[in-house]
């Protein structure tokens, strides 16, 4: 069964959004998360060429302007119910410990040159405990100077080894923010495979891992949704329930 891949994008501009969809579509994707995106972006998200060929997803990525923690937790409380998928940028051990026990966030990131000391054995079990996936976004790997290379790879090498020991799953995304940056679904999962040593793995990590994330989150969003664990009971749910537990 074909593999249905999974990219995460950040566009920088409003002119290249009709760009970034026409290749990501090229690349073999069928699916992209589009973070923060403007009112514009949405509309097209829905009126795009590319809308009945790719599925879009809006994501809420924070972090990425160094807001405190208090301006986190109140775009979480608004946006939790609208938007399927929440990631954290991290920057400090006290931010990270904070976002991987909230039960609003389902993605934590790092800087790059970060990712090693933040993404701890302490933070790993959180992560576990709360449902956390790690993304690495591939992009700020491959777009550093040679010589910066080495550094980042010892530090993304050291997070992911964790990831693996405690079975925190890992997501892979390029991360884009300009349509040159993006690459295919089978470049980003060979620099995966780099950094996991193990294809399957770094395969599932830019399909089967966001996939099933995304779904399950979406029953989260539904009109259905009550609290954790608490669902009005429907046919349409019951049917969506028991197809995300088959392919669990």
């Amino acid at each position: 069964m074909p593999r249905n891949f999974v990219d995460s994008l950040l566009p920088s501009q409003e002119s290249q959004f009709s760009t970034f969809l026409r290749t990501a579509f090229q690349l073999g994707f069928t699916e992209i998360w589009i973070s923060n995106p403007t009112k514009e972006k949405k509309v097209q998200m829905t009126q795009s060429t590319f809308a009945s060929l790719i599925n879009i997803h809006e994501r809420l990525d924070i972090g990425l302007n160094n807001e405190s923690k208090t301006q986190m937790t109140s775009l979480l409380s608004h946006k939790r119910r609208e938007i399927p998928i929440i990631a954290v940028t991290c920057l400090s051990p006290d931010l990270t410990a904070w976002a991987a026990q909230d039960n609003r966030v389902d993605i934590l990131k790092f800087p790059v040159f970060q990712t090693g000391k933040l993404m701890t054995r302490s933070i790993a079990k959180l992560m576990v405990k709360f449902e956390k996936c790690l993304e690495i976004q591939l992009c700020e790997l491959y777009s550093l100077p040679e010589r910066q290379q080495i550094p980042a790879l010892r530090q993304i090498r050291s997070a992911v080894k964790i990831a693996i020991r405690k079975n925190v799953p890992i997501l892979f995304s390029s991360g884009s923010t300009r349509p040159d940056q993006m690459r295919s679904p089978r470049e980003l999962a060979s620099l995966g495979e780099m950094l996991l040593k193990n294809s399957i793995l770094s395969l599932n990590s830019i399909s089967t891992i966001p996939r099933l994330l995304l779904e399950r989150n979406l029953l989260k969003t539904s009109p259905d949704y009550i609290a954790p664990g608490v669902f009005r009971i429907s046919s349409r749910l019951t049917s969506e329930l028991n197809r995300f537990d088959e392919e669990e």
